[in-house]
């Protein structure tokens, strides 16, 4: 993909300029992350995109305020995965932009569709769900023009393609795992949804400005080369060097050994989200509890941050530090870059067998994420506490979620060369089959928590684990050169998936069983159909996706072959 930094150029050392000026854009006085801030600044900007998955947090009251069907809510919650999913805008933005300007805008979207979508809610903007949805399609597009941007911005200082799949794993990780951490945020501090959107709008929407004064750098500046990890360099590069298992979690590591432990300190937190869940939900919402599992999250999420800053040295650079890039080596590697561009896409098989594969799984996870809250109050046994449990599986399904992210993108690189990537998608569409089987065949009266648990688990997994495949496939299928457009192309996939299965199919399922409030307790017949539908769909995506392996290993289509 391209990127700022001269993505493969060589570089050589830029001489201060004559006259230094302070504070303005373009002059020594600007800061560039080192590529492990730019790194950890792109967890943080995924901790703000995953907002997105706290639509149950507040759809219930979106639905009582505006007099909803279900089919009108789960309208407005694929509003926002559209947004999020389709954003060929944004990788255009960022093929001509870079980073820095697109996380502005991603920022200020993030920004202004929460704000909107608060007002909605509370009854100050237009009472109508297209225009929540409108507001829930900017949100959505914001944090899809943050997600291209912070992954080209990686792709640029990560050059080793054999560290993508890790890294990718862990930036997508952050995104899933974000409804776990702030729905524990909002279990310690609020208790009213709209102020939560509020809170939510300037966090998401600031994280992002902040992230973009220090990501990213001009087309003709590079950062310098890999600082000396070996030599135990302390956090800034200033003070004592850290020393005995302090200097092995946080101290001075090669680019592997930082990502193995970044990923297992991820892990932590997300599996730390599920047991909070376990451990507020058996202490019925006691406060001390909830706020000492937000307390052990923070204190993760500082630790995993520093196991990547820790060990080497500088964190950010003036604009006199960088260096130079040759314009015309910048060109010619550009020019270098193989790879097809959005306008043919529509015309190469593998493209649509693709498409069509991650149209129907990921489809059959956003059903699951919009409908979570109304899966539990369709039981009358659950009834009673739905807004706590469904929190609860929120947060099991955001560690599932980045947990299949983690699992996918070390056993990919693992595996990589025994098994493509294609090919590993494979079983991960066939994990999302499973666990759409289980929802249906489990979500009997008798026990019904047991086999929403059971089914947010498999569901989650497998989707967390698609998300993280759909970069790395369009890289893989269809080369970098347009990387940021065609990501973008190939994200209408899963946004149609996603208004077809949620809005259409499993809207429609909901109202047949509804009463004349648009309120659904008949349990399993609430959902048991659209489960079914969205299994044997996920079967169908499954064997496309095999198709599309098979082409790859006889040396069809695209790309490199894996």
């Amino acid at each position: 993909a391209k990127t700022e930094g001269g993505l493969g150029s060589r570089t050589s050392p830029i001489a201060p300029p004559l006259f230094q000026s302070r504070g303005r854009r373009g002059t020594s006085a600007t800061m560039y992350a080192s590529r492990w801030l730019t790194l950890v600044l792109s967890q943080f900007v995924m901790v703000s995109s995953g907002t997105l998955y706290l639509f149950p947090v507040y759809s219930p009251m979106l639905k009582s305020r505006l007099d909803l069907t279900q089919e009108e809510v789960n309208f407005v919650g694929s509003a926002a995965h559209f947004g999020a999913f389709f954003s060929v805008f944004g990788g255009f933005f960022y093929d001509a932009f870079g980073p820095r300007a697109t996380l502005t805008l991603g920022g200020a979207l993030k920004l202004g569709g929460l704000l909107t979508m608060a007002l909605t809610i509370q009854g100050v903007a237009p009472q109508s769900h297209r225009f929540a949805a409108f507001c829930a399609w900017v949100f959505g597009t914001g944090c899809s023009t943050s997600l291209t941007a912070s992954l080209g911005a990686n792709y640029a200082t990560f050059k080793d393609h054999n560290l993508h799949g890790r890294l990718v794993g862990l930036i997508l990780a952050f995104f899933g795992l974000s409804s776990g951490i702030l729905s524990l945020v909002y279990d310690v501090f609020f208790s009213s949804p709209v102020s939560f959107v509020y809170f939510l709008a300037l966090f998401a929407g600031g994280m992002d400005l902040f992230a973009a004064t220090l990501v990213g750098s001009p087309k003709n500046l590079a950062l310098p080369d890999d600082e000396p990890e070996g030599r135990g360099l302390p956090l800034g590069g200033v003070g004592p060097a850290p020393t005995g298992t302090v200097a092995r979690l946080f101290g001075a590591a090669d680019h592997d050994a930082k990502l193995t432990r970044g990923l297992t300190l991820c892990g932590a937190v997300a599996i730390h989200v599920a047991v909070s869940a376990l451990l507020i939900q058996s202490a019925g919402g006691v406060a001390a509890v909830t706020i000492a599992c937000l307390l052990v999250t923070v204190a993760l999420m500082t630790a995993q941050s520093w196991s990547l800053l820790g060990g080497g040295g500088r964190v950010a650079f003036r604009r006199n530090e960088m260096a130079q890039v040759d314009p015309r080596l910048h060109a010619a590697n550009k020019a270098a870059l193989e790879g097809v561009g959005p306008a043919k896409l529509p015309f190469l098989l593998d493209f649509w067998l693709f498409f069509i594969a991650m149209m129907l799984g990921i489809g059959a996870g956003v059903t699951v994420v919009n409908n979570l809250s109304q899966m539990v109050s369709a039981y009358p046994t659950l009834e009673p506490d739905a807004a706590a449990t469904s929190r609860s599986l929120m947060k099991l399904l955001a560690c599932t979620n980045t947990l299949g992210r983690l699992a996918s993108g070390s056993l990919s690189d693992k595996l990589a060369h025994k098994v493509g990537r294609v090919h590993f998608t494979v079983y991960l569409l066939a994990l999302m089959a499973v666990g759409q089987f289980i929802l249906a065949a489990m979500g009997g009266e008798s026990a019904p928590l047991f086999g929403l648990v059971v089914g947010v688990f498999v569901v989650g997994w497998a989707f967390g684990a698609l998300f993280w495949a759909t970069p790395l496939l369009v890289m893989e299928l269809f080369g970098p050169k347009n990387f940021g457009a065609n990501r973008g192309l190939v994200g209408l996939s899963p946004a149609i998936g996603g208004y077809v299965m949620s809005t259409l199919v499993a809207g429609r399922v909901y109202a047949a069983s509804a009463g004349s409030d648009n309120d659904c307790d008949a349990g399993a017949a609430c959902y048991g159909r659209a489960w079914v539908f969205n299994a044997f769909a996920v079967v169908g995506a499954t064997g496309m996706m095999w198709w599309l392996a098979r082409r790859r290993a006889r040396g069809r289509g695209m790309g490199p072959i894996t």
